[in-house]
């Protein structure tokens, strides 16, 4: 790590330490984070286009030890109830049903004898959830796919993206970022999401979701649950959005003893459209990533959710900031 980025670390170390000593008591208060996945490999989670998203190992046991300094880790269930423990109450979803959550997540859980709350799109289809933003930089970044997304975006008369020139390092992970970013402000959302679906189809992107044995496998351990992740754009009147997350339940219900009745939302705004096609599928409530505490009494069918980026996760100061500073008086 550069001496700088050192400095800037324990700068936020201190800080944040002395928010937490200097603000309210966080006695009786809970809060749901939310991340995506964690890589097999620290330097590849870290690389721009992906720090948004992943963690590596070594990014996820710090978090987890920064929490169990001053949380309890608990289900989601224990989260949602009133209490009166002085330590708050945390609890950690995933969303998007990688196998990272088998191979890299569940074994670091067990061992510490933690909870974790999973949401999949669907039990049965064997395919992890992505934004566009995200199947866009992967497809960029990998040799075996850029070509094929050079040609959807040039076919889109999309701006054409960086060009590895054989050279797939930091540098280029970054101008993947920034193009992608770009992008988000173009307003070209329908269209990149059909790229997305287009480049979500090929073979290198399969088989990287839970399949239904490692759903049930984990589950039946006793310290997974899982739920239902909410469609991209779903609306509370589509017929197609709701048979599809009544199928998902279906499922779950199949594969799991005790499947959540409470889905995830991974990208739509937090608004009374979505609390009612939660109420219309038959869930109690749907986690947005609106950053906020649990208030009590906790009675609304939208419930924020703190989303654990990289640089969150590798610095104890920075993820005090970003809880402590979502307060209420």
């Amino acid at each position: 790590m550069p001496r700088l980025d050192r400095t800037q670390d324990v700068v936020q170390r201190l800080r944040g330490h002395w928010r937490l000593n200097l603000s309210e008591p966080l006695w009786g208060r809970s809060a749901i984070l939310a991340l995506r996945r964690v890589m097999h490999d620290e330097a590849e989670a870290r690389l721009p286009h992906r720090s948004d998203w992943c963690l590596g190992p070594e990014s996820f046991r710090k978090l987890l030890e920064s929490l169990s300094e001053s949380a309890q880790i608990v289900s989601l269930e224990s989260a949602l109830q009133l209490h009166h423990d002085q330590l708050p109450r945390i609890t950690l979803t995933f969303d998007g049903g990688w196998r990272d959550t088998l191979k890299q997540i569940s074994p670091t859980m067990e061992r510490l004898a933690l909870p974790a709350n999973v949401f999949l799109p669907s039990p049965i289809t064997q395919r992890a959830w992505s934004s566009w933003h995200e199947v866009l930089g992967e497809a960029l970044w990998r040799e075996d796919t850029a070509n094929n997304a050079h040609r959807l975006l040039a076919d889109a008369a999309l701006p054409m993206p960086p060009i590895a020139n054989g050279h797939r390092d930091e540098r280029y992970s970054q101008a993947i970022k920034s193009y992608v970013d770009e992008l988000e402000r173009s307003h070209h959302a329908l269209t990149l999401r059909a790229i997305a679906a287009s480049l979500g189809d090929e073979p290198v992107f399969a088989d990287q979701a839970l399949d239904a044995f490692s759903i049930r496998r984990l589950e039946q351990g006793g310290l997974f649950r899982f739920g239902s992740l909410v469609p991209t754009r779903a609306m509370p009147q589509d017929v197609q959005t709701l048979n599809r997350l009544r199928d998902s339940q279906h499922q779950l219900a199949v594969l799991c003893r005790h499947p959540l009745n409470v889905a995830a939302c991974a990208n739509e705004p937090a608004d009374e459209a979505l609390a009612k096609l939660a109420v219309n599928a038959g869930f109690e409530r749907v986690l947005t990533r609106r950053a906020g505490w649990l208030e009590p009494p906790i009675d609304t069918v939208l419930l924020p959710r703190f989303l654990i980026t990289q640089p969150i996760a590798n610095s104890p100061g920075r993820l005090f900031d970003w809880l402590l500073g979502n307060l209420s008086g």
